[in-house]
C-alpha cells in the first residue's frame, strides 16, 4: 500500500482542525483565526466541507477565495488566514544539503540520481532494500544514507525543520514512529540532560507537532 509523505488530507476532519485552532496557540498574525470560530466553521460545514482536502481545494485560488466569501459572507481576508493555516499542516520539503553534519559530498552523489530533498529520499528510500541499492548507485555509505531517511521522515512533523531534526535525533528520536512514543516533556528533559543547556523550543510547540505526528504513516524501516 503506498503511503503518504504527508497527512491524508481527505481523512483529516474539519471538526479536528477547528479543535486543533481552538485548543493551541497561534502566532499573533493569526489570532483573528480564532475569533468566532465555532460559527465559521458551521459555515464551512454547511457547504459541505468535511476535511482538510475538501477546504484547501474550495480555497485553491483566489478566484475561488473570492467566490465563496460572496457565498458564505467570510471575509476574503478570513480565508486567506484560514487557507495559510490549512496548508501549513503540509510541510515543504527540505533541500538534502539544509540538513547539519552531513559531508556535502554525499548530497551531489544523491543529486546526481535526481534524489534532491527530503520527500525525494523518503518515497526512494524508506525500506533496508531500498536504500542498499541506493548505495550501490550512488557510493553513498548505508549509514549515510539512514541517518538522512531519519532526518526526512522526522521533517514530515509540524513545524520540524532541518536543525531541529537533526536536534533530536542527536538526543536519539530517529523517526516518526519514536517522535510520538515521546511526550513533548519527555524530549525537552532528554535534551537539556544531554547538552547541559536550557532548550530554546517551547513545550507548546513540540506538543502540537507531536499531535498532528500522530496523523503520519509509519513507514522508515531501519
Amino acid at each position: 500500500m503506498k503511503k503518504n509523505y504527508h497527512i491524508d488530507l481527505s481523512e483529516y476532519s474539519l471538526e479536528k482542525f477547528k479543535n486543533n485552532l481552538k485548543s493551541r496557540e497561534v502566532i499573533p498574525s493569526r489570532v483573528s483565526l480564532k475569533v468566532g470560530l465555532d460559527e465559521k466553521f458551521a459555515v464551512l460545514k454547511d457547504k459541505g466541507i468535511r476535511s482538510l482536502k475538501d477546504l484547501i481545494d474550495v480555497l485553491k485560488t483566489k478566484t475561488k477565495i473570492d467566490l465563496f466569501s460572496k457565498e458564505t459572507g467570510l471575509t476574503i481576508a478570513y480565508l486567506i488566514l484560514l487557507r495559510r493555516e490549512a496548508k501549513s499542516y503540509l510541510p515543504n520539503p527540505v533541500r538534502l544539503d539544509k540538513f547539519p553534519g552531513i559531508e556535502t559530498e554525499h548530497f551531489d552523489k544523491l543529486e546526481s540520481v535526481g534524489i534532491k530533498n527530503s520527500r525525494h529520499l523518503f518515497i526512494e528510500g524508506k525500506s533496508k532494500a531500498e536504500r542498499e541499492r541506493m548505495s550501490v548507485a550512488t557510493g553513498v555509505p548505508i549509514k549515510i544514507l539512514d541517518e538522512l531517511v531519519c532526518l526526512s521522515d522526522l521533517t514530515r512533523a509540524y513545524g520540524v525543520g532541518p536543525v531541529f531534526a537533526r536536534i533530536i535525533f542527536d538526543i536519539g528520536i530517529k523517526t516518526i514512529k519514536d517522535f510520538i512514543e515521546h511526550q513533548a516533556q519527555d524530549i525537552i528533559r532528554i535534551y537539556e540532560e544531554k547538552e547541559q543547556k536550557k532548550a530554546d523550543f517551547g513545550i507548546n510547540e513540540v506538543q502540537f507537532s507531536l499531535v498532528l505526528a500522530k496523523d503520519l504513516d509509519i513507514v522508515v524501516e531501519l
